[in-house]
């Protein structure tokens, strides 16, 4: 990342609690026989089965088995067992000018615009790291100068007709398709 150091982030969000495989189990479980807690208040991402009703699950036993010790390994390190894809909708949500360590790709676009928090974007590993070190190279979305916009959208502003919010989205226009580069 050419990052020059590291900053401290205030929260992560894991999306590595999804089972694809030994290997991401194999990596927390390791973190978990060390003793490892997160440093930063941490959420997790959806994961592969429903811990309140593993029994929904039709797939094959082994990949549950795996699954749930993966989501309880995560829990064991002290993260919130929140296994969402929104966390911007829970508690603590970030505000302007926070340093975050956000995984799914959904969120990091509404803490950068809607929240004005600062995260790239990171992977698996990447977010487990973010939160046991509670730090992240100073680098990507984190820098003030790699936030500045490039593309200009002209939308048609929609607050004074009787317009819903949903009808933004499915509307077109040749003004709502200009993007001009700046």
């Amino acid at each position: 990342m050419d990052a020059a150091s590291l900053i401290d982030v205030s929260s992560a969000h894991i999306d590595g609690c999804l089972y694809h495989g030994d290997a991401s189990l194999d990596f927390v479980e390791r973190f978990v026989a060390s003793g490892a807690k997160v440093a930063v208040s941490t959420t997790l991402n959806v994961g592969s089965l429903d811990l309140t009703h593993p029994k929904l699950f039709y797939g094959d036993r082994a990949i549950a088995n795996a699954g749930t010790r993966l989501m309880h390994a995560h829990l064991e390190l002290g993260c919130e067992a929140s296994f969402t894809c929104v966390p911007y909708q829970l508690k603590h949500r970030p505000r302007l000018g926070d340093q975050i360590a956000w995984a799914e790709s959904n969120a990091i676009v509404f803490a950068n615009s809607v929240r004005g928090a600062r995260t790239s974007r990171y992977g698996d590993f990447l977010d487990f790291a973010a939160t046991i070190t509670g730090r992240v190279p100073n680098a990507g979305l984190h820098v003030t100068e790699n936030r500045a916009a490039r593309i200009v959208v002209n939308a048609p502003d929609l607050r004074a007709s009787s317009h819903r919010d949903a009808d933004f989205a499915a509307r077109r226009s040749p003004r709502s398709l200009a993007c001009p580069t700046t």
